[in-house]
Order: structure tokens, then sequence, then C-alpha cells
């Protein structure tokens, strides 16, 4: 087969690229209007079309042969993710897929073991297409909700920027000017004004214009005073202490205490549109001036986020005034509110550095807030974490069990830090392993009743059959009353059985929190199940339950499988390679590392690295270990279990560190403070 379409770009859909192992397989459609179809050397195809389509990422499904599948795999974990959306049909035998453990199954949207025809081929497309398009939605949702904590963490460091800034300028007037230059920058403003409240010889207040910038014009302007009453929009905020972000200037109500006065627009052919007005008040809650920010400016054609609208933007003319000039976005009146403060108390640089830090940890919970609330079901999960861990730590500090582990301020934020943000990484997960509460998917659970019930209706009539055919023979009437009763006591006996394999089976399928053996208990109904006949139409015999049912089935503890459970498990990579990429100061640099090891045990037997011993793993990701199992199982919304009883979590602690998984020190701290009567399970939610 050559090439069909082979350099036509993506029309519709995408491009499906089959490898030249299968082709003989597919039985290909003349031509298709939604993909282009191309066959050749898979990853030379790729690179192509990635080069080709530089700015978006590709969509393409795969049909590829069993034995292609393990080095396709490594090639395509080599590529970012943000370039590359497929899927994959592998050909195969049934050999083939017993014998090899497949990994990433959801890239894989079928197996085929036999040539498929022209509409399997389009339906198979399409349906990959449409579990690409479902990821690609996903990642663009996820993105959205990244996109909207990076904005917040740039805000925050624009704040710590302008607090180091303010903090080391000495020099009063470069301060002032400093000030006002920050703000316009971190808000996007084109014009602003600083004002200073001060007495005036009848000791009164009076209201000084001290400086003011205009980034698209030189304007100079000379100072001057004016009374300090409502009539005027600074001097509205410096009396009342409140926030004015007015969107148009020129529309302010006449019924206002204040109004616009556009001399200063008439004089420089200049235009105030929005405006953003902010009281600086110093430690003692005291309004000691103003700043004023005049037109907010967004290049609206241009979607990619820009830092320096307030410099790039030039207002010049007034359709600039009509495209240019926004609204200030309601983020900003706390932002330049804490701004303002920075500046009136510059001098208690220990005031502002905690300011900073409080709006960090703001960030932090605005950050694991937006990801628990991908699943409602275990939402405050991980602010439970943070604060158990705190009062471990504030336990650690009473104790003189733990030599000289003292835990100080920063080391405290650290580990509050460290433990809300452990779980980060579960945003990468598929959503729907988080939530499975059984070991069966509940689409397979109602599959398998439905063959159950198939089963039953199958063994009812071929018992009715039975007696029909009796009842046409030339036995005597009273042995065929006989007989008759036979039969219908077998299949009384065998529908009790079949009744009795699906509650069974509803019973296997609720997961456990102990270890237990369920092999033995699936090998049981599997056996009951063999010795009652069940076929199709065709005569076929079929499988009630299925190689997917049985590995479901017989989880030992919880409801995932291995496959499930090891997607589960790579939740603290993404995590920490998520944290790792914030830039901490060096009080908290540790977070990345502390949050990676929490699934860590002392025996080795942790993830994701397999640590090993007390020197391997820090007390800190010890402590979060013992919170989170705590949390884990006393929780009572997890959709998996019922809550565990206090007895038993604090059983199943002490059995843990007995076990030399758990620090058993930690442990001990947990149980003798009663650390667990000082936790909500329902706090946080």
């Amino acid at each position: 087969m050559t090439a069909v379409n082979a350099h036509i770009k993506f029309t519709i859909m995408g491009t499906v690229i089959i490898s030249k192992k299968v082709e003989s397989l597919i039985a290909m459609p003349a031509q298709t209007e939604f993909v282009s179809i191309i066959t050749g050397n898979i990853p030379d195809e790729i690179d192509r079309l990635i080069s080709e389509i530089n700015d978006i990422p590709v969509k393409t499904v795969i049909f590829i042969s069993h034995d292609e599948y393990l080095p396709l795999n490594k090639y395509l974990n080599i590529i970012p993710y943000q370039k590359i959306y497929y899927q994959l049909v592998i050909f195969g035998t049934e050999d083939d897929l017993l014998g090899q453990n497949l990994t990433r199954l959801y890239h894989i949207s079928d197996y085929k073991i036999n040539k498929i025809q022209e509409y399997e081929f389009i339906f198979l497309t399409l349906k990959s297409f449409s579990l690409i398009e479902e990821f690609y939605d996903n990642e663009a949702l996820n993105n959205k909700y990244m996109s909207k904590l990076l904005d917040m963490h740039q805000d925050q460091e624009d704040l710590i920027n302008i607090g180091k800034s303010l903090s080391s300028e000495k020099d009063p007037d470069k301060l002032l000017r400093l000030i006002l230059f920050l703000s316009k920058k971190i808000t996007g403003a084109d014009a602003g004004s600083l004002y200073l409240v001060e007495d005036d010889e009848n000791n009164g207040k009076k209201l000084r214009f001290k400086y003011s910038h205009t980034f698209s014009r030189d304007i100079p302007l000379e100072e001057f005073v004016m009374d300090l009453d409502k009539t005027s929009i600074a001097g509205y905020v410096a009396v009342t202490g409140e926030i004015l972000n007015i969107p148009d200037a020129y529309q302010i109500s006449k019924f206002s205490s204040y109004s616009f006065n556009s001399f200063f627009d008439k004089t420089h052919s200049y235009i105030c549109r929005s405006m953003l007005v902010v009281p600086m008040k110093n430690h003692l809650d005291e309004i000691i001036g103003v700043i004023q920010l005049i037109n907010s400016k967004k290049d609206k054609s241009n979607k990619g986020e820009s830092e320096n609208e307030a410099f790039t933007i030039k207002l010049i003319n007034k359709e600039d005034f009509d495209t240019y000039v926004i609204t200030f976005d309601k983020k900003y009146n706390n932002l330049l509110q804490a701004i303002a403060g920075q500046a009136a108390v510059s001098i208690e640089n220990n005031r502002l550095i905690n300011q900073i830090q409080n709006q960090f940890e703001e960030f932090v919970k605005a950050s694991v807030t937006a990801i628990e609330s991908r699943d409602p079901a275990t939402s405050g999960h991980s602010f439970r974490v943070a604060e158990i861990c705190k009062y471990m730590a504030h336990a650690i500090n009473d104790s003189s069990n733990f030599g000289k582990i003292r835990f100080n301020e920063n080391n405290l934020r650290e580990l509050e830090f460290a433990a809300l943000l452990h779980d980060f990484g579960k945003v990468y997960i598929d959503l729907n392993i988080f939530k499975k509460a059984k070991k069966l998917f509940p689409e397979d659970m109602e599959n398998l009743q439905m063959r159950l019930d198939y089963l039953y209706r199958y063994v009812e009539l071929s018992y009715f059959n039975k007696k029909m055919e009796l009842f046409d023979t030339d036995t005597d009437i009273s042995e065929k009353k006989i007989r008759s009763d036979t039969f219908k006591n077998e299949k009384n006996s065998t529908l009790n059985r079949i009744i009795e394999i699906k509650n069974k089976i509803s019973m296997l399928n609720e997961p456990t929190i102990l270890d237990e053996d369920p092999v033995a208990r699936l090998t049981s109904i599997i056996s009951d199940i063999e010795n009652i006949e069940c076929r199709d139409l065709n005569g076929n015999s079929i499988d009630v339950i299925t190689d997917s049912n049985k590995a479901n089935l017989t989880i030992k503890r919880g409801s995932l499988n291995p496959e499930e459970r090891k997607e589960i498990e790579t939740h603290v990579v993404h995590t920490y390679k998520f944290v790792s990429k914030i830039p901490w100061p060096s009080e908290y640099k540790n977070i990345p590392e502390i949050a990676l090891r929490h699934h860590e045990f002392l025996d080795g037997s942790g993830y994701p690295d397999g640590l090993k011993g007390m020197d391997s793993i820090s007390i800190q990701s010890r402590m979060m270990a013992v919170a989170d199992i705590y949390d884990a199982l006393s929780a009572k919304d997890r959709p998996y279990k019922k809550p565990v009883p206090l007895n038993i979590v604090l059983k199943i602690l002490t059995e843990e560190a007995d076990k030399g998984r758990l620090d058993k020190s930690l442990v001990d701290l947990f149980i003798n403070e009663k650390i667990y009567e000082k936790i909500d399970s329902e706090a946080f939610k």
C-alpha cells in the first residue's frame, strides 16, 4: 500500500499512521475526508508531523503490530506530552495478549486479533479520535487550572520582589517613585499619581499631590496641595479608607460624594478611563497617603499572557484608549492594597515579610483547593494532613524523646507547605481511578451481573426444554412425573446456586482495608459456574467471569488492581516535578523532597524509590506518612470504603510500626499525645 494523502495537514480530526506490518490487515476506505492517512516509519512520520505543525499538538491514531508496541512506547515517552495526543490500535495474537504486560492502557483504544474491514477501520478511527479529544479537553482544563495557579504565583512573586525593592531603598524620594512604578507595572496601568497626607498649619490635614508618571507620554507636573475632603477621588479614599475601582471616570454617578476633574485631560489631551485608587496605611492603621492608578491596559488581540502591558502599549489617540484600556481586574484591589501597605510601612521589614508569607500561604492553599475540587469526595485531605503534621511537630518540640530535633517557625511552615502540596500530582492521574469505589467499575459489574442473569434464564429454558422433550416421549405417566419432579429440583437447585454466586460476587466486589486472600473465594465461585452449562445463540460456550473480572475481583486490599495502583503511585513524582518548579526561598528548599517521600516506608516497601531506613527518609516525610495513613483510614468521604473505627485505625498504625514500616516513635507520639482528637475528619471540606 502506498501513502494516501501523505503530506496533507490536519483537516478535521487528525492523522492516521499505519505501520507497514499491519497494512495488509486493514481494509482501507478509498478516501477519507475527516483524517489524512499515511504509512511508513512511525517515528519518522511523527517527527515530521510535529515539525510541520509546530504551534499545535499532533493528534494521531496509530495502527501497529504487537511486537512494535514496546519500542514505540519508549519513543513516545520521550516526546513532551503537550506535542502529541495519540491512541494505539494493536494487532496481535491471543498468546501475545496473554503473555505481554501492556503499559499505559489509556493510550490503547483496541486490540485486534483478526483483519478488520473498512467499516471497522472507520469506527476504530472515530472512536480513537473521540478518546483523543476527551483527553485533550481534560488536559486543556488542567492547563486552565494551572494557568490560574501560575498567575497567582506570579502575583505572589511580584509582591515578594516589591517587598525586597522597597525594603532596600533608603532614599525617600526614590522610594515614592519606586512605589508608583511597581504599582503600575504589576497592574498594567498607563499612568498614576501618589498623594501623601500631611498636617497643615491649622492643625488640620491636607492632601499633597507628590508624584505622577505616565508611560505613554512625558507630562511634567508640579507638586500641589489640596483639601482633604470627599469631593475629589483621591480625597474620598484618603478620608474613608475605601478602595475605589472605577470602570470609567466619565461615567461616575452624579449621586456620588466624589467627582472627576477633567482639567488634566483637557490640558494634556489625555483620557482618564479606568481608575484604581487605594489608601496607604501605616502600622497604626492610619491613612498616610493614596496611590491612584489610571487606565489598565490590555492587548485583547494577544491570546498570550504578557507582564509588560504597562510598558509596551502606548495610548496616543482616542482609538488607542478605546482599544486597549480596560477596567482594573478585581484581584488588583487586594493586590494593590498590599503594595500600598508595604509602601506605607516599608521601614517595618519584619511585618512586610510576614505579610508576604501569609499571601504565599494563601497561594499554596488556593493551589490545593483547586486540585482537590476535581474530586470533592476527598477534599480537605491535604489540609487535615498538614494540621496533623503541625500538631506532631509541636509535640516533638515538647518531648524529650527526639534528641535535638526541634521545629522553628520556618521548619513548621516548610512542613505545612509540603503537607498541603503532597498530593498535588494527582491532577495528572485519571479521575476515574480515584473514584473507583469497588473492585470492578460500575459498568463492568453491570455486565457481569447481566451475564449471570443470562445464565439464570438459560438454565430455566434448558430445563423447560428437557421437560417438553420428556412429555413428547411414550414414557409412562408416573415415570414422567417422577422425572419431571427431578428436573424441577435440579433446576431450582441450580438457580439457587446462581443467585448465591451473584451474592458472593457482590460481596467479593467490596474492597477491604486489610490484606486478605480472595483467590480461594473466587476459585470456588468459578468452579460452581463451570459446572453450569451456558451457551450463546450459536451454541458456543460463554465465559461468565472474564479474565479482567478475575484480575480485579482478586484484589487483596482496596479497590485498585496492580496497574491502577501503579498509576496512582506516580502522583508523588508528578508532585515533586511541579513543586520543584516553585522558586522556594532557602528556608523552604526541602519542600519538594519532603512531599516526594511521604509514601516511603522504613522497610523499603514504599515508593517511588523503595528507600529503607531512618537515615534515608527525613523525619518530616515519616511524620507525613503517619498523618496520611491515619486520615485515609478515618476519612468519612472515601468512595471505596466506610470510615474505619478509631480503635482499628490506631491498631493498624501500631501494627505497621511493629512491622518496621512506620516510625514507631512517631506512631507512639501520635497515639500517646492523642493527636487524632485534635483533628476533625470533616474539617476543611
